[in-house]
Parts: structure tokens; sequence; C-alpha cells
């Protein structure tokens, strides 16, 4: 016992405990992140503290198209309460955020002050923990990257772990390679494929298909958004960058100019040039590839948002960190004191945006629109009142709703209203969701039975009798199915393999093949896309 005690007593002398300067700016970053959660309501948590509570309570509200990693963590700390989960959760992502930017510095040779510093930019306080997952698959990113460099096939492990933070780290399993070492290579995909796995397997127990979730993901954002493609938004670019713009620009052209240079010194030997490039131009190799495949993810995305570009930020920081190195050694300053003040630039700007109205916000493409539960808990009260509480609701706002206790489902098609209403349904319309756009039809909705009105909502439906309450745990493509034969009496091919890998037929087959449904294209070739 004695050896054990001395052992763990050794252990934890190792431990290297962060600097001040870290824990102050950690400090404000959390208190920040804690802040905004309890004073906002957020549509992607909501859906993902609901997930949790499908999980491992009584929840019954279940958006299978959500990856899993964060509903898990919820789920380990509901023991404290839901509500106290959330918080205890965005304080360890925050925690794990820390770290893995020193774990990154120290594998880089940055200073990890000032790389911590340069990593709570404006765009990262604000859009982190705002939805939920963000700053989590950063982390776990960094920590794979980290590792990667050094040539430690635990690389894979996180990388795992990110991509099931958010399904976006799927795409990046090529950087494993640049381990170099073909058992190292081998170890690091069987620690990526070993939680990945876990995730499949319950994918298949519970709806016949590996890859149900990221298939539903995969049809609800991109496959049935494609009639509403929109071009690439500049400014979004300038939301992640925002006052670290010019370093970025000036530290990835310190960086290509440094890369040509290297290539060139190698062009008397082509073999020994490539093998020394991968060993000593790992990390500059893998920040330009992440950084390419930030701009083609977003630009492949229908619909355009600034979060979406969220992966940018790793080698956004990376590049900054780099320029404004390079200037603090021209004005002969060190890099922590230059980084800390931006850091205090970038903080205060967003405290001053909250403390600010709307419309005098200096900074208002980087401050997301709080929404507030008074009108949904508002109507909660009226269906309680009307003792319709415990009736089948549908609504514009139905995570929302769901996450402030009212079972709920999503809305009808404007064509089905009249009939759902005639079964028994009751609907809740609040007017400040964007759709459906029969909301706004005036006409229309004062056509139909109203229960209750307000300037912010109107429940529709009839008092007399309704349906009973159902658990609401279909995937996005089974709901797909559902309208369209209503629609036009016949189903769509809702087989994950088809959804995801249609247009390429070996992929297809080799899906199905997975699947035990043999190596074969799927017959119905119509997805409704």
């Amino acid at each position: 016992m004695s050896k054990i005690y001395s052992k763990i007593q050794s252990k934890i002398k190792d431990i290297e405990l962060p600097d001040k300067k870290i824990l102050i700016m950690f400090t404000l970053a959390t208190a920040y992140f804690l802040f905004q959660h309890y004073i906002s309501l957020s549509w992607d948590f909501a859906s993902y503290v609901e997930n949790a509570k499908y999980s491992v309570s009584d929840g019954t509200y279940f958006e299978p198209l959500r990856p899993p990693l964060m509903p898990f963590i919820l789920g380990l700390l509901s023991i404290f309460g839901f509500r106290m989960a959330e918080f205890i959760y965005i304080l360890l992502a925050s925690v794990l955020f820390m770290h893995s930017s020193q774990r990154l510095a120290e594998s880089l040779n940055f200073d990890k002050v000032a790389f911590y510093a340069l990593s709570l930019t404006p765009y990262i306080l604000v859009n982190g923990l705002y939805n939920g997952t963000e700053l989590l698959s950063i982390a776990f990113l960094e920590l794979s990257i980290a590792m990667l460099i050094r040539q430690k096939s635990i690389s894979g492990f996180y990388l795992g772990l990110s991509a099931l933070s958010r399904y976006t780290g799927l795409a990046l399993f090529p950087l494993l390679f640049m381990i170099g070492n073909v058992k190292k290579i081998t170890k690091a995909f069987i620690l990526f494929g070993t939680p990945l796995g876990i995730w499949f397997i319950y994918n298949y127990l519970k709806w016949g298909n590996f890859f149900t979730s990221i298939a539903d993901q995969y049809a609800n954002n991109i496959l049935y958004r494609e009639y509403l493609i929109s071009p690439v938004e500049p400014v979004h670019f300038l939301i992640v960058l925002n006052i670290f713009a010019p370093f970025f620009i000036l530290g990835l052209g310190i960086e290509i100019y440094r890369f040509i240079k290297y290539i060139y010194n190698q062009k008397d030997n082509i073999i020994t040039g490539i093998r020394s490039t991968f060993d000593d131009k790992k990390a500059e190799l893998i920040m330009f590839a992440i950084l390419i495949f930030s701009i083609l993810s977003y630009s492949n995305i229908p619909i355009k948002d600034s979060r979406y570009l969220f992966t940018l930020t790793l080698p956004a920081i990376y590049y900054s960190y780099i320029g404004l190195r390079h200037l603090a050694n021209k004005i002969k300053r060190p890099i922590t004191t230059v980084a800390i003040i931006m850091f205090l630039l970038s903080f205060s700007a967003i405290i001053g945006s909250e403390i600010a109205t709307t419309e005098q916000l200096p900074i208002r493409p980087i401050t997301p629109y709080y929404d507030t539960p008074d009108k949904y808990l508002d109507s909660i009260d009226i269906l309680k009142d009307k003792g319709l509480d415990s009736c089948s609701v549908m609504s514009n706002a139905w995570v929302l709703m769901n996450y402030l206790g009212q079972t709920s489902k999503d809305f009808p098609r404007q064509e089905f209203v009249k009939e759902e209403l005639d079964r028994g349904e009751i609907i809740i319309m609040f007017y400040s969701v964007g759709e459906p756009e029969y909301v706004r039809d005036k006409e229309f909705m004062d056509s139909l039975p109203t229960i209750h009105k307000t300037q912010e909502y109107i429940i529709l439906g009839k008092e007399t009798s309704c349906l009973p309450q159902e658990v609401v745990d279909s995937s996005y493509l089974e709901k797909l199915d559902d309208i369209i034969y209503k629609m036009q009496g016949t189903d769509i091919n809702t087989n994950p393999c088809i959804i995801l890998f249609g247009r390429k037929p070996l992929l297809e087959k080799s899906c199905n093949l997975i699947n035990f449904n043999g190596f074969r294209l799927d017959e119905n070739r119509w997805t409704g896309a």
C-alpha cells in the first residue's frame, strides 16, 4: 500500500498547474460561458439535453441526428439534476479547452499563455458553448493534433471523440496518416474507430443500420436543403477572424513563404525532400489541411451560417499567433503581453455588447440572438389552466417546448393543419420563430379554431377533446417519409446507405454489406431529394 501511495503522490507532484495568467483568463471566459447560458435559451443546447433525458431518465423527446457525446456527458452529470448538469458540463468543456490549448501549444513550441489568450477570440467566446458542442469538438481536435505532432497513436482516440461531438470531425480521419509509422497509424485508426464503433452498434440495435444518425443529419442539413443553396458569405469569415484578421493574413503569408522556401531547398532530392517535409513540417501541413477543409466544408453546406466555420477557428488561432509573434518581435515586445492585451480587448468588447442594446452594438454580427423562455412557459401555463397539458402538442418551437417540460412534436405542413386539428392535436405557433410561412397568413390562421392568442403566440385546437401524448423519437427521415406518403401515397427510400452513398455505387453496396443486407444496390432509388 505504501508503494501505491507513494506512486500516487509522485503522479500528483508531476501534474503541472496552469500559469496564473491562464487561470485568470480561464476564470473570465468560463464566467462568461456560464452567464451566457443562464440568460439565454438555445435550440441546439436544448435538444442535446433532451437526448440525454431520453437516454437516462423518462425523457419523451429524442433526435437521432444529434451526435452522442454531449448527451452522454450530460447523462453522467444528471446525478446532480439536469439543470445543474448543464452548467457543470460548460465548466468541464471550458477546462478541457484550456488543457487542450496548453498541450497543443507545447507540441507547437508556442508560448502557452499567448496561445490560450489568442484562443479566446470573440467568436469562440460567443459561439463556443452557446449551442453546446463546438468548443468540445475543438478541444478534442486540439488534443488529437498535439498527439499527432508527437506521433502518438492516442491521437486517433481524441479525433474519434471530436467526431462524436460534431460529425464534421469524421472527414478529418486522413490526418491520422500524418503519424508516419505504419504500426502507429493502424493503432490510431483502431482507437479512432473504438468510440465511433460503440455509437454505430447502438444505431444498429435501435434503428437497424450502423449509420442512421449520420445519415439523418446529412439528410436534414444537406441532402434535402439543396434547394436553399446560398452563396459563400465573406462576412462569415470576418466574423470568425474578427479583430485577428490582419494577424491571420500576415501569419498565413509568412507560413506559405517559409514552406515554399523549404520545398525549394529540398529540390535536389525529391524523395528525401518529401520524407523530410512530412517530418519537419507536420504541424504546418496539418493546419493548412484543416484550413482548406473548413473552407470547403462550409462552401458545400447549402444554408450558410458562420457557426459552420467553427473548425476554422483552429487554423485561425495558429496563423494569428504566427502573425502576432512576428509583429511582437518587430516592436520588441513579449508576445505574451501583446496576446493578453488582445484578449482583454476581445473580452471587453463582448461584455460591452451584452450590456448595450441591440441597436447600439458596434459588433452586432458576432452577437447571437438570445431567446428567452418567457413566452414558451406562458403558453405551457395556459395549457395547464385549461387542462390540456397532457394532450398531444405540435409546435414550431417543439424542441424548446420539450426542454421546458411540454412534450411536443414538430409543426404540420399547411395542407395538413386542419386534418391534425380535427384529429385532436393542439398546435402552438410562435410568431418569433422563422417558420412556417403560413403563420403569417392572417386569413388562413383566422379560419382555424383558436383556444388562446397573444401578440407572441397562438394556440389552435379544440378544448373538448384531444389526442394523448406519445414519445417523440422518430428520425428526420422517418418523419419525411410520413409526409411524402400523406401527400403522394408512396414511400421514399430511407435506407441510410442510399442517403449517404446513393451517387457512389461501390460505397452503397459496401454499406449494405456492412449492415448485413448483401453487396447490392437498393432497387427503390427514390429518396425524395
